[in-house]
């Protein structure tokens, strides 16, 4: 079985990690760079218009985000330049990613998609960036994946 397999219009699922993560990112979805309370916006609205039927959507941690990066993976960002994604994904996003605020500080950790890189820049309010909104499958359900050509 694949590793990310599109499951209905707008989810990927990532069967090895067990995770859900919308297909499109705040770029594709708005057309503008986010800061990091424009991500939370971003990702309550998710929820609150009960994407995909879930209304449990959040900002990745670091470690979901590593989960998406892969270098044998390519896809082209909003300016047409190679992000190192899997294809499920839509094309003409964001080429970073916003992550869960980092637990008792104002800072968070943004990975760029073309080179794998982390930054952790001050400042959360300063930030222009993209977002990916991901949710845990729980154990107990089983998704059905449709693949979409």
């Amino acid at each position: 079985m694949e590793r990310f397999i599109v499951s209905g219009e707008h989810t990927v699922i990532d069967n090895d990690t067990n995770l859900m993560w919308v297909r499109t990112d705040s770029m594709n979805d708005m057309e503008k760079w986010v800061n990091y309370q424009e991500s939370v916006d971003y990702v309550r609205d998710l929820c609150e218009k009960k994407t995909a039927g879930f209304n449990d959507w959040r900002l990745p941690s670091r470690e979901e985000m590593d989960t998406l990066y892969d270098k044998a993976h390519s896809l082209k960002d909003k300016f047409g330049k190679e992000i190192h994604i899997s294809s499920c994904f839509s094309s003409g996003g964001g080429f970073s990613m916003i992550a869960q605020q980092v637990s008792g500080r104002m800072r968070t950790f943004v990975l760029n998609l073309r080179t794998g890189e982390y930054t952790h820049p001050d400042g959360l309010w300063t930030l222009t960036e993209a977002v990916r909104a991901v949710r845990s499958i729980p154990v107990d359900k089983k998704i059905n994946p449709q693949i979409i050509g």
